[in-house]
């Protein structure tokens, strides 16, 4: 059983954009969990995520990153953006488990 964080889904563990993203939820406090798989494009694997995150905020990784909330609907993520923005929306997925303004 996990503990308390944000999930995030991906296809590639390894790439360099989850470092980023893992250094913007790290700076804000909150533990990431990461869990590849082997399809999905970056609103899908973020809308899962969102809903098997015991505090209700998925990332999904892909050929853009995809926040999303598990109370927003499947298609209406919370944010998107860029993979060269993987750190300021890790900041963001953090900041909106803790309640605190997106930067």
């Amino acid at each position: 059983m996990r503990g308390p964080a944000v999930v995030l889904r991906c296809l590639d563990a390894k790439s360099p954009v989850l470092r980023e993203i893992r250094a913007g939820l790290e700076e804000e406090g909150v533990p990431l969990v990461v869990e590849e798989v082997s399809e999905g494009d970056a609103f899908v694997l973020g809308y899962a995520a969102a809903c098997l995150s015991s505090l209700d905020v998925g990332i999904g990784v892909a050929d853009e990153v995809c926040v999303h909330h598990a109370k927003r609907p499947a298609g209406s993520p919370a944010l998107t953006g860029p993979l060269s923005r993987a750190r300021v929306l890790g900041h963001n997925a953090a900041r909106m488990v803790v309640g605190i303004p997106l930067k």
